[in-house]
């Protein structure tokens, strides 16, 4: 069976979206209970699992805008879960940190998820499993050939 590329990117598109959303929504009641967004709980585990990162390296990392991360970072630092500090080599830099609030956030969201898929997984079989990761993986490589920049020189 031939498949278009137009109906493997909408297939794409739509089982991303369905996971995108199932998962936040499972999460919702626990960023709600920390008063965060979902972008607001992966920039505080990138500042987390990447203590002392710069606002440019998080924005790099999470491919967001620079002024969008400031202000992500800002509204993260009124609720106390992180605080910066400027680098004692070069003042200039201002450097970024998770506080002991924001450990416990992320320590409270990712034991959540650890519990919830661990009972989904149990029920799946070695196979399975193996089958789940690998797809996931050449899905991974293809958002990542697709997302490559293009020399402007070709």
């Amino acid at each position: 069976m031939n498949i278009s590329m137009y109906t493997y990117q909408k297939q794409i598109e739509r089982i991303y979206r369905k996971l995108n959303h199932r998962s936040t929504g499972f999460l919702r009641p626990y960023y709600e209970k920390y008063q965060i967004s979902e972008l607001q709980y992966r920039v505080l585990s990138h500042i987390h699992e990447h203590t002392a990162c710069t606002i440019g390296a998080c924005a790099k990392a999470l491919q967001q805008d620079a002024g969008n991360m400031s202000v992500t970072c800002k509204k993260l630092e009124k609720l106390g879960y992180i605080f910066r500090k400027r680098s004692v080599s070069d003042e200039r830099v201002v450097l970024l940190y998770p506080t002991e609030s924001g450990k416990a956030c992320i320590h409270t969201i990712h034991d959540a998820m650890y519990q919830h898929y661990q009972k989904q997984w149990n029920h799946y079989n070695d196979k399975d499993k193996e089958l789940i990761v690998k797809g996931l993986q050449k899905l991974e490589q293809f958002i990542e050939m697709i997302n490559e920049k293009e020399d402007p020189h070709e």
